[in-house]
């Protein structure tokens, strides 16, 4: 079994179609306005309706109104959302889909606090990203050894912060997560994705068979 790839900030349609096409199993569309890969909602409903039979489409929000959450869901076909902000467990429910809850990890507390949204609402997986500048997205990393904190908890963990092509296999071999996320780490600009790096980073991910 190999781990999932996750594109977050996808903002063009091209982008999104050459992402399917790579092997990406779930595209992130940002809905946080402050974020240079903010999408409007029509614009995300044209990138959603490349979504394959298969594919996972995330709408990531930064402590969005619930109706915003519910409305963005309705009109883009997500399948999932992400609550990337410092929504508490009981603000992960009723959006009629999974919530992947985001949290930015600096040290052994920050996955302690992790911990509180497993089994609270609707939240089925735990996204553990670095602790860059605002929410997301910056390229940031963290210590790798913290996800063992959380494996094991009752939800699959995703694993994001700095990773790109070059460091991703590693990151897999280290963690072994349900799913890597990445963002800057495939681009040439904010919201521009590099489709050879896109390529590059899906076969490196998948290269690790998780059952060995």
């Amino acid at each position: 079994m190999s781990v999932r790839v996750k594109v977050c900030g996808v903002t063009r349609l091209e982008d999104a179609r050459a992402a399917w096409d790579a092997g990406v199993d779930a595209l992130g569309l940002n809905f946080y306005p402050p974020s240079p890969r903010y999408l409007d909602l029509a614009t995300a409903a044209r990138l959603g309706r490349t979504r394959p039979p298969l594919g996972t489409l995330i709408g990531v929000f930064v402590n969005a109104a619930p109706e915003d959450i519910r409305r963005a869901v309705t009109e883009c076909g997500l399948t999932a959302v992400q609550l990337h902000g410092d929504e508490p467990p009981e603000a992960c429910s009723g959006f009629g889909v999974p919530v992947i809850k985001a949290l930015r990890v600096r040290g052994a507390d920050d996955v302690a606090r992790a911990r509180a949204y497993v089994g609270v609402g609707d939240v089925t997986g735990l996204l553990l990203d670095g602790a860059a500048p605002g929410y997301g997205g910056g390229g940031v990393g963290f210590d790798w050894s913290l996800v063992a904190g959380v494996s094991g908890s009752g939800v699959p963990v995703l694993v994001a912060g700095g990773l790109k092509p070059s460091n991703v296999a590693e990151a897999v071999r280290a963690t072994r997560p349900y799913g890597v996320d990445v963002a800057s780490g495939v681009e040439s600009a904010p919201g521009i994705k590099d489709m050879d790096a896109v390529r590059a980073f899906v076969r490196a991910a998948k290269s690790i068979n998780l059952w060995e």
